[in-house]
């Protein structure tokens, strides 16, 4: 199902470029906020964690936002009924969502700390968001915005 587009080859490397960075990033991360020896023990989970981040995080936020718009949606045309006034606001909480889902693999497969994982999560995020920001191609590869 991911294949179908048209353009395979593509989707691939952008994988691919997207879990290397995100593998260095959380690498050098660990590297510098908890330790050598952990990041060195734990570069099979950064990797892992870092395809889980890339492929599947934002399968999941794509199902957590359609879900939260399908609920947003029917209490603002309650509202709307009411006064003309509703909005669906529930879709501005599938970042949140995704953070804690990212909180949590980061402090559980890295075997960490929860302030050690908020930090690396962050630092992650962060990452992300510029990646993100200076090749929006990279971004139309992954997941939809839910928000335009």
């Amino acid at each position: 199902m991911l294949f179908q587009q048209t353009n395979a080859l593509m989707y691939v490397i952008a994988i691919l470029i997207g879990t290397i960075i995100v593998a260095l990033v959380l690498f050098l991360a660990v590297l510098l906020i908890e330790s050598k020896q952990r990041a060195k023990d734990k570069l099979l989970m950064i990797i892992i964690i870092a395809l889980f981040t890339v492929v599947i995080l934002p399968i999941i936020m794509n199902a957590i936002g359609l879900v939260f718009s399908a609920i947003g949606d029917s209490v603002a045309s309650i509202r709307n009924a009411i006064d003309n006034g509703g909005r669906n606001h529930m879709i501005f909480m599938i970042p949140i969502f995704g953070f804690l889902i990212l909180l949590a693999v980061n402090k559980y497969l890295l075997d960490i700390s929860w302030e050690t994982a908020l930090w690396i999560t962050l630092i992650v995020l962060f990452v992300l968001f510029f990646m993100f920001c200076f090749l929006p191609e990279l971004e139309s590869n992954f997941v939809d915005n839910p928000l335009v």
